[in-house]
């Protein structure tokens, strides 16, 4: 389009020059006549040569420089060649940025334009200084122009080409994000249904080993109820105290199960479930978070979420623990929990069912776990790292 608009009119201005030539003599001889006749034709052809060749722009802009010279020639007394010199000017600094041919060009129309000058005072005997100053400072401001209009062009160029890449690349970073949500939640899915099979099979292990126990408390109790009715009445109250903490058990694997169905953020799930301990067994229980809690994993939220469960019950169930304090700090590269109650802990720790899983769980992460009986009462501490990565451009 620019080409097209701008060579058009550029073919309009010879032209109407041309025609000028034609009219300012009043007795228009034969050469004057046929030469502007070629003119005219010559820059119609120049004009479709130049549309044609489009990177080769120079060889029909030396064409016109040698018509142009031509009315030098034939219309000696007129200085109106100057101004189809600055349209040739427009022309080669809009449409050239080889500057091999801008200073070729340069060099070129001031040969011509001094020989121009020398021979119109031959043939005349007239040389007007200023009529000429004022002719080629236009052909300045012309080829000025032409230049500010090429890195106009050049820009806008530019800024559309960079424009098309930004969009390009707008739309791959999308289709990543997309895809990287896709992976998420897909990682997420499996981090659930990994969680809630672990949960399925607590509950198979532990409250089967509870009912199991309890129809053998049971079975017990009838043998001896008519024998022994005290050893009976202690092992109906057993089965009902492992009826209870089955049936707590059962209602914290729901809970979770529910929550797991219905995601929310780690504090409201660990705030819930100490809230649902004070209610079924009245342990007062703190939480104290430190750091962004929103750099852990799913995956690491939820097996903490089983860590503090797990150490809460054996508070209860073994320590007989009135109150709890669960603390959370979150560092750079790692995570550290420590659940303190003021049971009254043990003096050989022999870790059983459920501390073992809270040390698989966290080992599964690489992380460590620490149990301590202190005066305070029990402490269980455990230690995940973060995974970090890191990546380098350029440097050693």
């Amino acid at each position: 389009m620019k080409l097209t608009f701008l060579s058009s009119l550029r073919l309009v201005m010879f032209i109407m020059i041309s025609y000028i030539y034609y009219s300012s003599v009043a007795n228009l001889t034969m050469a004057q006549l046929v030469y502007v006749f070629i003119a005219g034709v010559g820059f119609i052809l120049n004009h479709i040569l130049m549309a044609s060749t489009r990177r080769r722009i120079y060889y029909p802009l030396a064409l016109d420089f040698i018509l142009i010279t031509g009315f030098v020639i034939v219309y000696p007394a007129s200085s109106l060649y100057l101004i189809l010199f600055g349209v040739n000017a427009v022309t080669l600094f809009l449409f050239t940025e080889n500057r091999r041919i801008l200073w070729g060009f340069t060099v070129a129309f001031f040969i011509i334009w001094t020989a121009s000058m020398y021979y119109i005072y031959l043939v005349t005997g007239e040389f007007s200084l200023i009529e000429n100053l004022i002719n080629f400072s236009l052909i300045l401001f012309e080829a000025v122009v032409g230049r500010l209009i090429y890195k106009l062009f050049h820009a806008r160029a530019k800024i559309e080409a960079q424009y098309g890449e930004l969009q390009d690349t707008h739309t791959a970073l999308t289709a990543a994000h997309e895809q990287l949500h896709h992976y998420s939640k897909q990682v997420e899915e499996l981090t659930l249904i990994r969680e809630r099979n672990r949960i399925s099979g607590e509950i198979h292990d532990t409250v089967g080993h509870k009912m199991t126990a309890l129809l053998v408390q049971l079975q017990v109790a009838k043998e001896v109820m008519d024998s022994r009715p005290d050893m009976s009445k202690q092992k109906m109250e057993l089965c009902e105290d492992l009826a209870r903490e089955t049936l707590q058990e059962i209602r914290l694997s729901v809970r979770t199960l529910k929550d797991h169905d219905q995601p929310q953020s780690f504090v409201t799930t660990v705030r819930k479930l100490l809230e649902d301990y004070q209610m079924m067994t009245g342990l007062t229980a703190s939480f104290m978070v430190k750091g962004d809690v929103t750099r852990i994993p799913i995956s690491i939220q939820l097996d903490l979420t089983r860590v503090i469960q797990e150490s809460i019950t054996n508070a209860v169930r073994h320590g007989q623990a009135k109150e709890c304090s669960v603390v959370l700090e979150v560092f750079e590269s790692k995570i550290q929990i420590t659940i303190q109650d003021d049971g009254k802990g043990t003096s050989d720790i022999n870790p059983g069912f459920g501390l073992k899983h809270m040390r698989d769980r966290i080992h599964e992460h690489g992380g460590t776990t620490v149990f301590e009986s202190t005066k305070e009462g029990f402490r269980v501490k455990a230690t995940v790292p973060l995974i970090e990565m890191k990546w380098q451009m350029g440097g050693s």
